[in-house]
């Protein structure tokens, strides 16, 4: 009796957790759209991902989010488990008003649902231009910065397609955590961080970026 009881706690709990993860996946792909939609509209999506070239994508992709192309909003197979893809970097800002795992980790089970949803109703480009729109990078004087374009006015004075390598590996050294390689308040850890990310840089780029699709060296001279 005690033993077909606790199969059946079990069997309900098993049949919550489906229902709850489920609903997760419905709701996040039913706001998708609207969501990306409102973004457009309140013109905070103006620098599109088009305009980087491929080699300083690469250079990002080989930083934060390696299977980019490949995965389907979760990357199980880059690095640690809980690694945070570009996808869910997304969803961290769309899906909730300030992110925390939870107990027992329940909102990164959230996140990890809602990404993968929210990367069957968005293309790839679209989660880049977004990324590089809305990614944090901390404070310059009494302004918050969000985005690689106004990081790139904010800490070097000029647009983000006229940034030299070293300069755009500045910024990408900043990703993981803007305040402490924060690259004009720390700028020799800055360095460091940026130093290793280019030799992790030259080796996307030797192999060929963009797993998944069509493998893209980088051209002499670039990154």
């Amino acid at each position: 009796m005690r033993k077909r009881l606790i199969i059946t706690i079990l069997m309900v709990v098993i049949v919550a957790l489906l229902f709850w993860v489920f609903w997760i996946a419905v709701d996040s792909s039913v706001r998708a759209v609207g969501l990306v939609a409102e973004l457009d509209r309140s013109g905070v999506l103006w620098f599109s991902s088009s305009e980087l070239p491929q080699s300083r994508i690469c250079a990002l992709l080989a930083v934060m989010d390696p299977t980019f192309y490949r995965h389907h909003g979760v990357g199980l197979a880059d690095g640690h488990p809980g690694h945070t893809t570009i996808t869910q970097s997304i969803g961290k800002e769309l899906f909730f008003h300030s992110f925390s795992p939870g107990l027992l980790h329940y909102r990164k089970i959230q996140l990890m649902v809602a990404a993968w949803a929210f990367d069957r109703r968005t293309s790839k480009e679209r989660q880049l231009t977004i990324f590089l729109n809305r990614t944090y990078f901390g404070g310059a004087g009494d302004q918050v910065v969000i985005g690689f374009p106004a990081a790139a006015t904010a800490f070097y004075g000029k647009p983000l397609g006229q940034l030299t390598d070293s300069e755009y590996f500045g910024l990408l050294a900043m990703l993981d955590a803007p305040n402490s390689y924060h690259v004009l308040l720390h700028p020799e850890v800055n360095a460091e961080r940026a130093a290793t990310i280019r030799k992790q840089v030259q080796r996307a780029c030797r192999d060929g970026c963009f797993q998944g699709k069509t493998p893209v060296p980088c051209a002499p001279g670039e990154i």
